[in-house]
């Protein structure tokens, strides 16, 4: 039973060729700075239609106007993630004004270091809303029309964190992180259940790269940080492939065939 676990999990690594996203609707979550920012950028390239949202307008309109530098379509709406009638205003805006959405990319996140004892019992709470409640919202408003088409593609920037808790004050938001993927595993199941094989989902685990999060660690990181460019261009390249699972960097796969 072990060796069959080790294998399964190895499986999803996947071999397939990379798809034409050209004039596809594609939300991200999180598109203001950062990772989001980045990805954005990138897919602007593909000429996508892309629909931005985060609740930084200042930060959203700047990664607005770089994608467009790529000729790319590109609708921005300030959103609340933490907030659930703003997911479902913004949503009904975004079906009404752009389309269904083909490629939801659930990127928003949040990661605050810290003992579980000396954490802001807020910041845990925001922590789990964020990284793992508003996919729940997310699904409720995006799933039903991929489901009728029967098409369409969830991509959840995960973390290494979701698979091992890899150190000891990051259990509140490894904690959210193992709760997102349990979710995108659970869709994945349920919508294969009822034989909608054509809406795909992608799960991104990257390790530690430079973002916000590692300027709130006191742990002392014993392995390489990435550069976000890098994990942006792994998880972009998961995306198009398809891929149900991408660890960054590739490495630790062996991590996560054990874990099964």
């Amino acid at each position: 039973d072990c060796i069959c676990a080790f294998f399964s999990n190895l499986a999803p690594i996947g071999f397939c060729q990379n798809k034409d996203v050209a004039g596809q609707i594609i939300l991200i979550t999180g598109a203001a700075n950062g990772l989001g920012r980045l990805l954005s950028i990138r897919l602007s390239t593909r000429g996508p239609i892309l629909v931005l949202w985060d609740r930084d307008e200042k930060g959203l309109r700047t990664t607005q106007e770089e994608c467009a530098k790529n000729g790319c379509t590109v609708k921005m709406y300030t959103v609340d993630m933490l907030n659930r009638q703003s997911i479902a205003d913004a949503a009904d805006t975004v079906k009404r004004e752009v389309g269904p959405v083909n490629i939801l990319i659930n990127n928003a996140g949040l990661g605050i270091g810290g003992k579980v004892v000396e954490v802001a019992e807020e910041d845990i709470r925001k922590m789990i809303e964020l990284n793992m409640m508003c996919h729940f919202w997310m699904a409720r408003e995006f799933l039903p029309d991929m489901l009728a088409r029967d098409l369409g593609q969830i991509v959840t920037i995960a973390s290494m964190g979701g698979i091992i808790v890899s150190a000891q004050d990051m259990i509140p938001y490894c904690s959210s992180k193992f709760g997102a993927m349990a979710i995108q595993e659970g869709l994945e199941n349920e919508c294969a259940s009822m034989g909608k094989h054509g809406v795909r989902f992608t799960t991104v685990c990257p390790a530690y790269f430079q973002s916000n999060l590692l300027d709130n660690l006191t742990t002392k990181l014993s392995m390489r940080v990435m550069t976000p460019e890098y994990v942006a261009d792994c998880a972009i390249d998961a995306i198009l492939r398809e891929m149900r699972i991408v660890i960054i960097p590739r490495t630790l796969y062996i991590i996560y065939a054990l874990k099964g």
